[in-house]
């Protein structure tokens, strides 16, 4: 793994980006920090539902409201 400052990545960063691609590990110091390159995956979209796929019927409604709410005081 090589550590490049910024100075020396500026002038390679198309061949640093290939080795980037190719699962190769790219830092790039800048002061203190590291910066690394590395290929971004863009997560699978999210696949759309028929409308009214969330809509509760009243069924649903009616076992929320069925839950017990007495409460006896405890000494």
């Amino acid at each position: 793994m090589e550590i490049l400052t910024l100075a020396e990545a500026k002038p390679k960063i198309g061949r640093l980006i290939d080795r980037a691609l190719a699962g190769k590990a790219v830092l790039i110091r800048k002061g203190g920090k590291l910066v690394q390159l590395a290929e971004f995956v863009l997560p699978e979209p999210i696949p759309e539902r028929p409308v009214g796929f969330f809509r509760r019927r009243p069924a649903d409604y009616d076992l929320a409201n069925r839950a017990t709410t007495s409460v006896t005081a405890v000494r």
